[in-house]
């Protein structure tokens, strides 16, 4: 992983989040909160531009991604995971609710965390992942390194997220037919 100084313009950039809810002062070690920004440049090369990465209640959470998003501004994509069962959808549809305007793209969280993180990983062995220079490169990249053995996985968890996200985003759509919009 190399570090850069500036991004490119023109890149697709996109904001993926892993969301955790326990306060720092609850004691132990609990997960982070993750919003990281990922910038895809021509020929494919990826930028991590961005992390966020705090320990909040669910309030400060959703507080944080509506800030967020607002910085960020409406050409970053949102990407929110969605938990299993109906509480998860509850979240993911009151914060799309909460970020109307702004493109939201919610997915279950399904397979392993490591079977997520493989596409990426392949960019990270190619030399095709760069970090912004940032004071949040050094916690990233040590979190990298200990994947899939290290203590935490939040900032992998939402890189996947965002390389998903961007490769999904890649694909050409799918030509639509409507036969009333012929005529």
């Amino acid at each position: 992983v190399s570090i850069c100084d500036v991004v490119p313009l023109g890149a697709r950039v996109v904001r993926a989040w892993d969301l955790a809810a326990t306060e720092a002062s609850a004691g132990g070690d609990p997960d982070w909160t993750v919003g990281l920004k990922l910038a895809a440049l021509d020929g494919g090369a990826l930028v991590v531009v961005d992390v966020i990465r705090f320990r909040g209640g669910p309030h400060e959470v959703a507080e944080c991604i509506l800030n967020t998003a607002a910085q960020d501004g409406r050409a970053v994509a949102i990407g929110l995971p969605q938990d299993p069962g109906q509480a998860g959808k509850q979240q993911v549809a009151w914060l799309t609710r909460q970020l109307a305007g702004f493109a939201v793209v919610a997915s279950p969280e399904t397979g392993s965390k490591l079977v997520r993180a493989l596409p990426v990983a392949a960019q990270v062995e190619a030399g095709r992942l760069s970090l912004l220079r940032a004071a949040w490169n050094q916690p990233l990249l040590a979190e990298l390194r200990d994947f899939p053995h290290g203590r935490k996985d939040d900032q992998v968890d939402a890189l996947a997220r965002a390389h998903a996200m961007l490769a999904q985003a890649g694909r050409p759509a799918r030509q639509m037919r409507v036969s009333l919009l012929h005529r």
